[in-house]
């Protein structure tokens, strides 16, 4: 006789209509949950909404009369042609209902394996046309990366080529800037396995992260939303964002720790469907090596801290913020332990280094790049300090005062500066990614698609195509967050991402910003914008169709 409760016939039954779940998760979500993932997409809401509607008003561009400055200019867009394309995209969208269930039985795992190549294809041809030769800070970390692959390390006690004793009073790059040897270890590492003639081996890395950063935003939208249909828009609108790919050439820690953080994010998010615990060890390793190759990206380490805190909370599970502190301890301790490593094969002691209250003061004032943009007052503060940090940060924070004070008594210009200084980084719809290598030299002659893209009508092309794949990619967020909450679909695992935005927004709102900064951050609202569109290809519309269809009657009662 069989036991009928052995076996579940249901089980075998696939899913028809795209709602594919990759982890079964049945959470009960507490009033902290409700009250944190919420307030986190309000803010965004509200952020968004002004820079979606920016977007559509003006752009921000690099002045072409002092363009290896980073001057930034606001251009007022050609509002109809906005309208129209937007329109236009809408059609397409409303077109596209009709083909939805394909949508839903597509095969993912073609189409993902798709998006690597496709995206590490362009990225090498990208890199290879250009030829991209480091150059100010990254040939600072070169030099380094290089000399300490053979077992020089002159480079951390005095100066590389491009920044001379002079500039820096007599004292070593690596004394104002200690946090950039976490990147120098990862380089040094490529180095010695590749070779020290040139940066290639770095920007075929970069390559390879922003392909693998783009498998794992998929993989991301795949575990949080549960459906194919929003997976296969999320691979759509992947593969139309070309900005990381061009950014490549930089040789910096930015697209290595992007890719490193976006698989953290992964591996956490997991760990909250499944309480599975060795699923924190990758997500440890990988945090770790986000915040070594770039030292912003502790942005991450802040919401991961703060949503496992909340699941703790959820789910009354102490390991979870037992991981939190550990978090914490991992990523200071390695990154202060690769500084002790070099001061000690280089024989020398450093300064701590710039502070965050100095990046904060460099952030609240001017700047002839652009509001809150690099202005050397960081630099400045500390150099005439004599490296000493408790004399910088005193003048820092006495600075700090006096701007928020001028900020208290003139709230217009308040509104003024904070409003440029958002729409320079966030509406700046390159992200310095073709910037980065124009401005630099070239290890041999750029070819006729390097070449286009900086002077021809390729460049011209992707210009106008970047504005356009913006707007769209803000207002899709936006209604992205609107169903969020309309469907209430907002709980720690849809909103993890969406909190490191929120930081991303906050920090450099505040702090020094630059439009090159935002750029990791974009790929980040894909996930919530192919919800919100996917979303819209859902709706019934009934009501849209009954005036309609009252509309489309009155003619022939006109005749009748």
């Amino acid at each position: 006789m069989k036991n009928k409760g052995t076996k579940n016939n249901n089980s075998k039954k696939k899913p028809t209509n795209g709602k594919n779940s990759t982890v079964k998760t049945i959470k009960k979500q507490s009033t902290f949950e409700y009250l944190i993932v919420n307030i986190i997409c309000m803010f965004l809401f509200v952020a968004f909404g002004y820079i979606a509607i920016m977007s559509f008003l003006q752009t921000s561009v690099f002045d072409q009369s002092a363009y290896s400055s980073e001057k930034i200019i606001y251009q007022l867009d050609n509002i109809a042609l906005n309208i129209f394309c937007t329109a236009v995209f809408a059609v397409f969208v409303f077109k596209m209902k009709k083909h939805y269930d394909f949508f839903a039985k597509v095969n993912l795992r073609f189409m993902e394996v798709g998006l690597v190549v496709y995206t590490f294809l362009l990225g090498l041809i990208w890199i290879f046309s250009v030829a991209s030769v480091p150059a100010a800070d990254s040939q600072s970390v070169f030099e380094t990366a290089i000399g300490a692959a053979v077992g020089d390390y002159t480079s951390i006690t005095g100066n590389g080529e491009f920044y001379n004793s002079a500039y820096y009073n007599g004292h070593a790059y690596y004394n104002y800037y200690p946090f950039q040897l976490g990147f120098v270890f990862i380089s040094e590492i490529v180095y010695r396995i590749f070779g020290i003639s040139s940066s290639m081996p770095v920007q075929v890395i970069n390559v390879i992260c922003v392909a693998v950063a783009y498998l794992g935003i998929a993989k991301i939208t795949k575990l949080v939303f549960k459906r194919r249909s929003i997976e296969f828009i999320a691979i759509l609108l992947l593969a139309g964002c070309f900005q990381p790919m061009l950014f490549s050439t930089f040789v910096y820690g930015n697209i290595i720790g992007m890719c490193c953080a976006i698989w953290a994010s992964y591996f956490l998010i997991k760990y909250f469907q499944t309480s599975k615990y060795l699923l924190l060890l990758p997500c440890a390793g990988l945090l770790v090596l986000a915040t070594m190759a770039k030292y912003n990206n502790m942005i991450y380490l802040v919401a991961f801290v703060i949503m496992l805190t909340v699941h703790t909370v959820r789910e009354k599970k102490w390991q979870s913020i037992a991981f939190a502190l550990a978090l914490c301890i991992a990523t200071a301790g390695i990154n202060n332990l690769i500084i002790l490593s070099y001061e000690s094969r280089a024989n020398t002691k450093l300064a701590d280094g710039v502070s965050q209250t100095m990046y904060l003061d460099m952030g609240l004032n001017d700047s002839y790049m652009a509001p809150g943009w690099y202005n050397g007052i960081a630099l400045e503060t500390y150099k005439s300090s004599n490296l000493d940090n408790k004399i910088a940060d005193q003048r820092a924070w006495n600075d700090i005062k006096n701007r928020l004070d001028v900020f208290g008594r003139n709230p217009g210009y308040a509104i003024e500066f904070f409003g440029k200084k958002i729409v320079s980084q966030w509406n700046e719809p390159t992200f310095e990614s073709i910037w980065v290598s124009e401005v630099k030299s070239h290890s041999y002659n750029v070819n006729s698609i390097g070449n286009g893209m900086y002077n021809g009508s390729l460049g011209q092309f992707f210009e106008l195509y970047f504005n356009l794949y913006i707007q769209i990619l803000y207002i899709l967020f936006v209604i992205g967050i609107f169903c969020l909450f309309q469907k209430r679909k907002t709980n720690i695992e849809t909103a993890l991402l969406l909190l490191v935005v929120l930081g991303g927004f906050g920090y450099h709102l505040l702090f020094e910003g630059k439009s090159q900064y935002i750029l990791t951050y974009i790929i980040l609202l894909i996930p919530t914008a192919a919800f919100g569109m996917n979303t819209i290809l859902e709706g019934k519309y009934t009501k849209v169709k009954e005036i309609v269809g009252k509309l489309k009657a009155i003619p022939e009662k006109k005749k009748a």
